[in-house]
Parts: structure tokens; C-alpha cells; sequence
């Protein structure tokens, strides 16, 4: 996501960084090349023209076009801008004010809304609430039995009891919550059509006998600018309070995720990032934006360790690579945890952009035969790369079964990860060393 963005607005970032002064001009010049860029990644007009507006009148300031570093803080101002537009600092959800809470989930047929109940179950579960799992999608046969699966797999409850219509369904459900003392409800709602008006006097309805506290339509990402006008519809008909925005770990471009807020003036509440039913997360506006100009966003490569064992060895192996004992058992345990919370490619986009090569890319699919090379090391070769003569990497490729080249391979990997991990650690140390930060 925003990976089209990122990617315009990089070239940007870059030739103002260069630059030891700037005058209105050379603003005005990047500023332009932003605006492309993010039009380009279908953002909304409007949208685009407040954000450029309002960066241009903080980067005409006279404390930034004589600081020391211009570049640096236009490109601070312009994070700045892309957080406020996301929705500004913060991203924890919904929050839960009262029992009983009850939330409604909205959204065209086949954007994911159902599955999409079952991972806000699981999230809300982590946050130490009890939810009820509610089959309101009379629409589409196999919604209940979905749900209900959903419901076991996440280890909530589930309402089963039949109901010839919405009205009976939201009140029995609303008295079977009470006597198991559950305090959030989410109900599940048939998909819509697009515009159809049937689907959505139904939706009127069943907003009417059910009064939600949360409204949230699931846009799927990949629909595009499409989202704005789908979601102003949903919001006519029952008011939204936010949205969540599925597969976002797609490569779409974001456009319609940057236009939200500011278009319908309601917040991005959570994003899914991936198919199981744990991969839904806060939206945190910062942390994208963050990504966006290329500072990164090491609190979310920090967050996918979300057991604490995983973070004891997080911890572990950093504290290795600041006193340089990094080795080859490392980085074998490491290719293991990356490829559980998304490959390595993935730390790569969440660092810095000074701190990676630029194109660098690792191949996913060669993460297996590099740890087939380290097993058939000895122990002294796994914990002193160095001392692998021709020799050696002869014998080693053999029992490995790959090639001497995949060896070399392998070995330039290591030595290039753990530079990159011990700037990672330095910088997060200190703030990342960026100005402001």
C-alpha cells in the first residue's frame, strides 16, 4: 500500500535533501512533482490540493528556508501534512464507552465484511473484551455458517438462535448478550449492490431497530477512488462513524485510503494486512505517513513480534548486533521470524529509506535454501563466517545441495543485513537521527 506514492514522492524527498538552500522556487518545483504524484496515485483532487497548499504556506516559512537543513524540514512539514490528512496522531480503534457497545459493519457484497467481523472480534478479544458474533446477512446462504466458523476460530461467542427477520435477530441477540454478559455486539449486514435502493432501505432499517454506537463500512483497497462515492452513499443512509480499509497489503495505491478522511470526514479505523484471522490492525495515520516520505516505520516492523517470546529474541539478537556478535545462528532464527511476520522484504520497506540500497530487494524463495546452507555448517563455520575458505563453501555446497555462488550469495546477504540492523538499532535508539524526531 501507498507503495506508487512512496515511490514518486521519493525522488522528491531526495533532490531537496540535496540542496544546501532553498529558495521558493525549488519548493514550489518538488511541490509540483508531489501534486503528480499523488494524483497519480488516485488521490482525490481536493485533496490534493489542500495537502500541497498547506505544505507550500509551512515550507515558505523564513525558520525553514534558512535552518540548517531545508530539506530535511520541508520533508518534515510534509509528513506532518499526510498525517493530518490521514487523520492526525493517534489510531487506537474504536473505543469501547459503555456495555452494552454495539457495532454494525457495512460494505458492498465481496469486500470482505464478514471475515472482516470475525478479525475485529479477535482484536477486540486482545483488548480484553467479550464480544457476541451476530449473522445479520440474510442475503448470502453460506454468511451464517462463515461466521459461525469465525466465531470458533476467534473463541467468541456466536448467536445461533434463528430469527425469522433483522428486528427479532438484533433483539434476541441483545438479550442473549446481556445474560452472558457481553459487552460488545457486531453485527454482520448483508452486502449491497452498489446504489441499490431495496439493499439500502433494508440498511435504514436494521440501523433503526439496532442503534449502533459504530457504524464502519469495509472498503476493499483495491476498488479505488470508487470507495469515496460508495462510502457517501453507506453514510446517507446510516451515518458512519469510520472505516476499514481490507487488503492492504496490496500493492494498491492508496489513493482512496489518503482521500478518507478528508472526504468524508470520518476516520480509517482499523486495516487488514493479511488472510488469517489475526491480521487486522489499527490504522495509525503517523506511521504511514511516515513510510510515505521514507522515514520508515520501525513501531509496526516492532509490533508484528506480538508474543513475547518473539520479542525476547527480537531483543536478544539486536543487543548481538550492537556488540557485533552477530553470526549465522542469527541470522538463520532471523529468516525464520521474518518469514512469520512477512518476509524480509517487508522489514526492508519499514526501515529508513538512508538506511537501505537502494534497490535492494531480497528474494523470498531462497530463505529456505540459505538456512539448508548454515545447517550443513560446522559450528565454528556458523559462528565465523570469515573462516569459510573455497574449500570450505566446496564441502558446505555439496551437503547443502545448492551451488558455491549460493553460498556467496548468502554470505553478502548476512554481511548486508546486519549493517542495516545495527543502523536500525543505532537510529531507533537515538530517534532514528531525524530532525524533529
Amino acid at each position: 500500500m501507498f507503495e506508487s506514492v512512496r515511490k514518486a514522492l521519493g525522488g522528491v524527498v531526495d533532490a531537496l535533501k540535496r540542496k544546501g538552500l532553498l529558495s521558493q522556487g525549488d519548493i514550489d518545483s518538488g511541490l509540483a512533482e508531489v501534486r503528480i504524484g499523488l494524483l497519480g496515485a488516485d488521490v482525490d483532487y481536493r485533496v490534493v490540493k489542500t495537502i500541497i497548499a498547506r505544505t507550500r504556506e509551512a515550507c515558505l516559512d523564513e525558520k525553514i528556508l534558512k535552518s540548517m537543513s531545508p530539506g530535511e524540514q520541508v520533508v518534515k512539514v510534509l509528513y506532518e501534512q499526510l498525517t493530518e490528512i490521514l487523520g492526525g496522531q493517534g489510531g487506537k480503534g474504536i473505543a469501547i464507552t459503555h456495555i452494552p457497545f454495539r457495532v454494525m459493519l457495512v460494505g458492498l457484497q465481496g469486500s470482505g465484511k464478514t471475515t472482516t467481523l470475525g478479525k475485529l472480534a479477535v482484536l477486540l478479544k486482545k483488548e480484553g473484551h467479550y464480544p457476541l458474533l451476530i449473522p445479520g446477512d440474510f442475503g448470502r446462504p453460506a454468511a451464517f455458517q462463515q461466521l459461525q466458523k469465525l466465531a470458533a476460530d476467534a473463541g467468541v461467542e456466536f448467536y445461533a438462535d434463528p430469527a425469522d427477520d433483522l428486528t427479532s435477530l438484533v433483539k434476541g441477540a441483545d438479550q442473549y448478550a446481556r445474560s452472558k454478559s457481553l459487552d460488545v455486539q457486531l453485527l454482520d449486514t448483508q452486502g449491497r449492490h452498489d446504489f441499490d435502493v431495496e439493499l439500502m432501505d433494508e440498511l435504514r432499517m436494521v440501523r433503526a431497530a439496532y442503534k449502533p454506537d459504530e457504524t464502519l463500512v469495509v472498503l476493499d483497497s483495491m476498488i479505488g477512488s470508487k470507495a469515496i462515492p460508495l462510502s457517501r452513499s453507506f453514510d446517507e443512509v446510516a451515518p458512519l462513524s469510520g472505516a476499514i480499509f481490507t487488503k492492504f497489503d496490496s500493492p494498491a495505491q492508496g489513493g482512496a485510503v489518503l482521500s478518507f478522511k478528508e472526504v468524508i470526514g470520518k476516520p480509517v479505523r482499523y486495516i487488514g494486512v493479511g488472510e488469517h484471522i489475526g491480521d487486522l490492525d489499527y490504522f495509525v495515520p503517523e506511521r504511514h505517513a511516515a513510510r510515505i516520505v521514507g522515514y520508515g516505520d520501525i513501531e509496526g516492523l516492532l509490533k508484528r513480534y506480538d508474543d513475547a517470546e518473539a520479542q525476547a529474541r527480537a531483543v536478544k539478537v539486536a543487543k548481538r548486533v550492537q556488540s557485533g556478535k552477530f553470526d549465522l545462528y542469527d541470522l538463520r532464527d532471523q529468516l525464520v521470524e521474518l518469514a512469520q511476520v512477512g518476509g524480509i522484504n517487508k522489514m526492508l520497506e519499514s526501515l529508513p529509506a538512508n538506511m537501505v540500497p537502494k534497490g535492494a530487494v531480497v528474494d523470498e524463495s531462497i530463505a529456505r535454501r540459505f538456512t539448508a546452507i548454515i545447517d550443513s555448517m560446522t559450528d565454528g563455520e556458523r559462528r565465523s563466517p570469515a573462516i569459510l575458505s573455497a574449500s570450505r563453501k566446496r564441502r558446505v555446497a555439496r551437503g547443502a545441495g545448492v551451488d558455491v555462488s549460493d553460498i556467496n550469495r548468502m554470505l553478502k546477504q548476512f554481511d548486508m543485513f546486519g549493517r542495516m540492523a545495527k543502523m536500525a538499532n543505532n537510529r531507533h535508539g537515538s530517534g532514528f537521527g531525524l530532525s524533529g524526531f
